[in-house]
């Protein structure tokens, strides 16, 4: 159930009205307040999708990372291996396992290159969507307090002229 809070009502979903309150203007503050609000769950859910789209992007260098780090770990692997006992066959067939490692590592490395661009733009674009979620949130905090201002100023009006409508008949009744 959303909150809204406008100077002339305060909205729970249903309206109940606090002051003098009815009529176009309030319906106008209601409408604004909901349009405020379904804003800002959009750009929440937005900042959702931003993180999971980060996530993934994540994810992948870190998959990418790990392929990268195993195809290395097998290059030296094999390296020391050949070296106990090398013959012409195993030489020839170390060789061809070289090649095929550093092209693989080559291209392993150009697909973490690319993903580590598409993690930073992913987390560009989240930080921007936080940006906007928190604009509207701002938004929303200095409605309730330029609210918040306008119903005490009336409130106070309105004991001071009680007080004043008090001290009239008093007066009246004394003499």
């Amino acid at each position: 159930m959303a909150l809204t809070i406008s100077s002339s009502a305060i909205w729970l979903g249903r309206s109940c009205t606090v002051g003098r309150g009815f009529g176009p203007a309030a319906n106008a503050m209601k409408a604004f307040t909901f349009r405020l609000e379904q804003a800002r769950r959009w750009r929440e859910t937005q900042v959702d999708l931003m993180k999971l789209r980060a996530a993934a992007a994540a994810g992948r260098l870190a998959g990418i990372e790990a392929e990268l780090e195993a195809e290395r770990s097998g290059l030296s692997t094999a390296a020391a291996r050949i070296l106990d006992g090398p013959t012409g066959g195993a030489l020839e067939s170390y060789a061809r396992f070289i090649e095929k490692s550093r092209a693989h590592i080559r291209d392993l490395e150009a697909q973490s290159l690319a993903a580590k661009r598409t993690l930073t733009l992913e987390m560009n674009r989240l930080i921007e969507a936080n940006r906007r979620l928190k604009l509207i949130e701002n938004l929303k905090h200095a409605g309730r307090e330029r609210w918040r201002k306008e119903f005490n100023g009336e409130l106070a009006d309105f004991a001071d002229e009680a007080f004043l409508s008090r001290l009239e008949s008093v007066r009246e009744h004394s003499h």
